[in-house]
């Protein structure tokens, strides 16, 4: 089995963005989540929902599609997998964990939570025309990414995984992870 990390954090955190400069330096395979679903929703026939539909739609059932996808795509890769995803989403009505069990189910050897200013989140979210994000105050993305990390630390405390909070000057740090340099 190929080397598994999860890159979780807020939506326009940065996670994309980081694992984008990367590649260029490190041999990877860049799994995002709501890919995963949306593929694995087309496999089964089903309509393949947004990025919007999955966020506020059926966000715990979509975990088992989520598995799904993972496990359907992870054993035919040769090198590490950077699984890029969330521990908390915000489905415009509050923050939703995600369980245990999901990121148990995908075989990691490791956790790591992208952190960043919420300035710098809001600011992103409002620049993206891309994806539609929830447009939240600085003060809630500050309380959800505290709330998405506490969730993060406590997975990988339950699943005895290793646990790195990084910002955007640490891609080092998630270069040795990858590598298993840990």
């Amino acid at each position: 089995m190929s080397r598994r990390i999860a890159l979780l954090g807020l939506s326009g955190v940065g996670k994309t963005t980081m694992l984008n400069r990367l590649a260029g330096r490190i041999e990877f395979v860049h799994l995002e989540a709501s890919q995963l679903i949306k593929a694995e929703q087309s496999r089964r026939s089903t309509v393949a929902q947004s990025s919007e539909e999955l966020r506020t739609g059926p966000v715990l059932d979509n975990q088992a599609l989520l598995i799904a996808g993972f496990n359907y795509e992870a054993p035919s890769i040769h090198g590490p997998v950077v699984f890029d995803g969330h521990s908390v989403i915000d489905d415009g009505g509050g923050l939703i964990e995600i369980p245990a069990e999901v990121f148990a189910a995908l075989g990691l050897q490791a956790i790591c939570v992208l952190q960043a200013e919420p300035a710098d989140i809001l600011t992103r979210r409002q620049g993206d025309g891309v994806r539609p994000r929830p447009m939240r105050s600085i003060e809630e993305l500050s309380a959800h990414q505290r709330k998405g990390i506490d969730v993060a630390r406590s997975i990988a405390e339950r699943l005895n995984y290793p646990f790195e909070l990084l910002c955007n000057e640490d891609e080092s740090k998630l270069v040795a992870l990858i590598r298993g340099e840990n």
